[in-house]
């Protein structure tokens, strides 16, 4: 009688645990979804083996820009999944993000893994357009003696052309401004806001809103376009965004101060200040603002 109690009892906790883990990820997940990430993350670090939660974990690390906390997340998929693009693009971007804040010297050790993971990830997914942009700016930012150039960057940008024509365009601006073209970066991102518009499917990530916003802002062109875009960015702004909606409100503002809209541009340096603790462009644009 006692066996069968014991039989029972295991085969009821085999059944519950799945359920239970599956319940605890939803439950983070809901706490992702209203941008609550030290809520989200407790419920995460409940399932250290669970692949979906170790991916959460890599994407919050990254928007709390602890590479090296990411690195080791994004390590544990791509061992688990050595074959997934996604994997290999998350845990090179988090490696290239990484390489940026420390010493060249540094940085130099770790590009040669940085280009196999993002070059796998392209490799791997022919459609990966975030991935293709990456490379482009990996490939125009280094020098030609480890691995730099521009021949490279540009086949990726003419295979982005078939893949999505806004990440295009704007590859082709980033390619323009490296070189110190500003009429040809400026022209890029015309084309880019312009394809945008006309067909916003094209807007397959958030953070493009905020891109096509902050270069035709950085441009003086397509102001109603830009606003429209800077305005999406901080609606749906969510943890795989990399700047803050701060950003996103200080250029409305300054589109509006160019305009001679006091009102409105008062009204967005004030939400940019509140994002942002320490933020003295904005503290300068509002004093220019209030001197109208």
């Amino acid at each position: 009688m006692k066996n069968k109690l014991l039989i029972i009892t295991i085969l009821a906790l085999i059944g519950v645990t799945p359920v239970t883990a599956q319940s605890s990820l939803k439950i983070g997940e809901e706490y992702l979804k209203k941008n609550q990430i030290s809520q989200a993350k407790r419920f995460f670090q409940e399932h250290p083996e669970n692949i979906k939660a170790i991916e959460y974990l890599g994407d919050i690390a990254s928007f709390e820009k602890k590479w090296d906390l990411a690195i080791k997340h994004y390590e544990k998929l791509v061992e688990n999944q050595p074959n997934s693009s996604a994997y290999n693009f998350k845990l090179g971007g988090a490696m290239g993000m990484k390489a940026i804040e420390i010493s060249k010297f540094r940085a130099a050790l770790m590009l040669g893994d940085i280009k196999s993971y993002l070059n796998k990830a392209a490799e791997l997914d022919k459609n990966h357009a975030e991935v293709r942009r990456a490379l482009v700016e990996l490939y125009m930012q280094l020098p030609s003696i480890v691995g730099g150039s521009k021949d490279v960057a540009q086949q990726y940008v003419k295979e982005l052309e078939s893949i999505n024509k806004v990440d295009a365009y704007l590859a082709k601006a980033y390619i323009s401004k490296v070189e110190e073209d500003e009429e040809a970066t400026k022209i890029a991102v015309k084309n880019a806001v312009s394809e945008a518009i006309s067909d916003k499917s094209l807007i397959e990530r958030n953070y493009q809103n905020y891109e096509l916003g902050e270069r035709a802002a950085a441009f003086g062109i397509m102001p109603d376009s830009a606003i429209y875009f800077l305005e999406n960015y901080v609606e749906n702004y969510n943890y795989k965004d990399l700047k803050s909606p701060a950003w996103a409100h200080f250029h409305i503002a300054k589109i509006q101060a160019s305009r001679d809209n006091k009102d409105k541009a008062l009204v967005h340096v004030n939400k940019a200040l509140a994002n942002k603790f320490d933020f003295p462009e904005a503290e300068k644009l509002k004093q220019q603002i209030l001197e109208m």
